[in-house]
């Protein structure tokens, strides 16, 4: 059910249900506290081309609780293309967006398929005065039971029209069935018009991002997952997180 299946035509499983808990410690704590969030999921596979999914996140952190709800599908279009698209919609708070649209579009390369080009977009628009447009493009490769990912983001944050841009590399081995883990690194910048300020002015701040991602099959159809995910903003925070979870397939 994850993004990762499409590019191999793995056999999987026409439901997944699934939930997780993840608890994220800010530092300094007293500034930013700690977020909590609980996650449900459930992925339905009514037809070999196509996969739909839905998910309802609650999340509590120190500027309020808040619930994030999204739908998507992933869809083959022939034998060379498929998409991931996906509709999500938070209750009004300071963090998640009033609403957020995605949209990839992936190319299978190679006599083998095991060549995908990425080509994307999201759109985000908040509660408040900031929306978001990014772009990117990427490509992954598949190599017997590793998966090779880079992708390069392009982000334009309203008002003021700032420009940032950011990079992930990911690398994954496993199979569905027995195991997938991930080893994920992005860094790059944030930016954006501070607008609470008197007098408008752009702030522009470091990030990077790791995590070690893990799922495991306990049995032919069911099973747990979790992370462990370090991130690190420039002149703002650290942020340790975990999380868990479980998932049941039938």
């Amino acid at each position: 059910m994850q993004e990762d299946t499409y590019g191999q035509d793995e056999p999987i499983k026409r439901y997944r249900l699934e939930s997780y808990l993840s608890y994220e410690y800010l530092s300094p704590n007293d500034i930013y506290g700690s977020w909590k969030t609980l996650s449900l999921g459930f992925y339905d596979r009514p037809q070999k081309d196509l996969t739909y999914f839905l998910h309802l996140g609650a999340f509590s952190r120190k500027e309020g609780e808040a619930l994030l709800g999204s739908l998507g599908a992933y869809k083959d279009w022939a034998s060379r293309l498929y998409t991931y698209s996906a509709l999500s919609a938070g209750s009004k708070s300071d963090y998640l967006p009033e609403i957020r649209i995605d949209h990839d579009f992936n190319i299978k390369l190679g006599t083998m398929k095991n060549i995908v080009l990425i080509a994307g977009g999201s759109y985000i628009d908040y509660f408040d005065t900031h929306k978001d447009i990014i772009l990117s493009t990427g490509i992954t490769l598949y190599h017997d039971r590793w998966i090779w990912t880079y992708r390069v983001f392009r982000n334009e944050s309203d008002p003021g029209s700032i420009v940032s841009y950011s990079h992930l590399f990911s690398a994954g081995y496993g199979r569905e069935g027995w195991q997938w883990t991930y080893l994920d690194l992005s860094f790059g910048k944030q930016a954006y018009l501070a607008t609470h300020l008197v007098n408008p002015e752009e702030v522009r701040q470091d990030s990077l991002y790791t995590a070690l991602k893990h799922r495991h099959w306990i049995g032919k159809d069911y099973g747990i997952f979790g992370d462990l995910g370090y991130f690190k903003l420039k002149d703002g925070y650290d942020k340790y997180g975990f999380s868990f979870g479980v998932f049941r397939e039938f």
